[in-house]
């Protein structure tokens, strides 16, 4: 069931290069159209979400062990668009099916975040309220600890002619370890997870592009049509679990910065 705070939907993922996304933006010409919020900023903008887990990682090895009922808990922010609020996003994965809740929050978010006071709460929008009081509830049971932070560049498209289904393209998807609750990141160190180096072994020339299909129960037949056309490999790809292996397993010789526009 969708809500206008919580969304129901299904996602493939894919890694190709920057000629297929050329050519993929070209075969939605007429079926989608730019994401308005992305509309003003060149056609995309950066995403930053701060990952949260147990002291023990229990989300992450949940979700590299495939447990089929498993989630994420995740705070976001759209700095490209600047002085937006923040988004407090429960990710609930059952099988193929993914349950997203979302919550938006404006003001001392972290401080709210650990108080939970019922006066701290009495402040928020009542039509944010069971998100909030959602997150909050995943946010305590942990205990969750920050982990990283992940920043992307997307490039995103929503369908005209569906209901729901979105087709995005990320670039530039890299972390950096953290170990408080903020989402004003070490600009100046950043360390790449789609570099070349990376993503060896993939067949890819440069970096690689994230594709994700977006969609409700069935998949829309021009995505099926689109995949099948570009003969398009899918695959799992997580990047708060990427950014956790990186920091575990890091190869001696990547380049560990990356720059990126605010």
């Amino acid at each position: 069931m969708t809500t206008p705070n919580t969304l129901q939907r299904r996602e493939f993922k894919y890694l190709i290069s920057e000629h297929q996304a050329d050519q993929l933006r070209r075969y939605i010409e007429g079926i989608c159209t730019v994401d308005p919020y992305a509309a003003h900023t060149g056609g995309r903008y950066l995403i930053d979400t701060l990952y949260l887990d147990t002291p023990w990682l229990g989300i992450y090895f949940a979700t590299i062990e495939n447990a089929p009922d498993r989630y994420k808990l995740r705070i976001r922010n759209y700095p490209s668009l600047g002085g937006g609020p923040v988004f407090f996003e429960v990710k609930r994965r059952i099988n193929e099916t993914i349950i997203k809740t979302r919550a938006h929050f404006r003001g001392e978010w972290a401080h709210m975040l650990v108080d939970a006071s019922p006066e701290t709460l009495a402040g928020i929008d009542p039509k944010q309220r069971k998100g909030v009081d959602n997150f909050i509830c995943y946010f305590h049971r942990g205990p969750m600890l920050p982990q990283a932070i992940v920043r992307y560049e997307r490039e995103p498209y929503f369908s005209t002619i569906d209901d729901y289904a979105r087709v995005t393209f990320d670039r530039n998807v890299s972390y950096q370890r953290v170990s408080e609750l903020t989402l004003s990141p070490d600009t100046d160190h950043w360390t790449l997870m789609d570099d070349p180096l990376s993503q060896r072994g993939l067949g890819l020339e440069g970096s690689a592009v994230l594709l994700e299909l977006k969609f409700t129960n069935v998949v829309p037949s021009w995505m099926r049509n689109m995949v099948h056309t570009f003969a398009l490999q899918r695959l799992a790809f997580c990047k708060y679990t990427r950014a956790i292996d990186s920091m575990r397993i890091v190869p001696s010789e990547r380049v560990a910065r990356a720059g990126f526009r605010s």
